[in-house]
């Protein structure tokens, strides 16, 4: 799964092909938590352009609040009735450099940063909703999950679906059909580094270049 995430180069010029950069770039982050709302990039009515959206929407039992998770598989997410609407009619980019994960050793959890080999922006591939409720809008969006590549799998058994510059505007394309979007999910990922960072990254008060400072602690001998 991905419950972090860092985008620090936040001026988007990365995406300048696809979309125009913002005349007001978001502060860099670099511990993006769920909740808060956050940059990502849509498409409607064929117009590419930028939109903050909050990443999921929780609900707790006695909240009448509608229920859009944070994460998604993408191996089911064209099936399941809360997810499907959004995936043909709302996908997503929400831009990133990486993201957080964290490995369980003996009931002890330690956070590791994640990014490309290149240290490049990307962009994770994403759905997004539009929720109507108590006389309010809120954009939310899920971020998509596949299995993890194998030398994550010590780490977590799911990673983010990450798309290159090559896939954003396929994936954008509302003409699209159902087997081409699953093969662009399917498609070869970036090479990941992975590194253990403190445990200062668990608190979402903690946003600032420190958290991605190598940490020590005990680690996994299953690499």
């Amino acid at each position: 799964m991905c419950g972090r995430y860092t985008w620090k180069a936040t001026h988007g010029k990365k995406f300048k092909k696809l979309v125009k950069e913002p005349e007001e770039p978001p502060p860099p982050s670099y511990n993006r938590a769920p909740g808060q709302a956050h940059p990502t990039i849509s498409s409607s009515s064929g117009s590419v352009q930028w939109q903050n959206r909050h990443w999921g929407n929780t609900k707790s039992e006695s909240s009448s609040q509608v229920f859009f998770p944070i994460n998604a598989r993408s191996e089911t997410v064209h099936e399941k009735p809360i997810f499907k609407d959004s995936f043909f009619q709302h996908r997503c980019l929400i831009p990133a450099d990486g993201w957080f994960e964290w490995q369980v050793i003996e009931g002890q959890k330690y956070p590791h940063h994640i990014f490309s080999e290149l240290d490049e922006t990307f962009a994770f591939a994403g759905i997004g909703k539009t929720i109507h409720q108590q006389g309010s809008t809120r954009n939310v969006f899920s971020i998509l999950t596949r299995s993890a590549p194998s030398n994550l799998l010590h780490i977590h058994h799911r990673a983010p679906v990450a798309l290159t510059e090559t896939q954003w505007e396929q994936w954008l394309d509302d003409k699209q059909d159902e087997n081409s979007l699953l093969k662009i999910m399917q498609s070869t990922q970036p090479a990941w580094t992975v590194y253990q960072v403190s445990s200062r990254i668990n608190s979402t008060r903690n946003n600032d270049p420190d958290v991605l400072i190598a940490g020590k602690g005990k680690q996994s001998l299953l690499f």
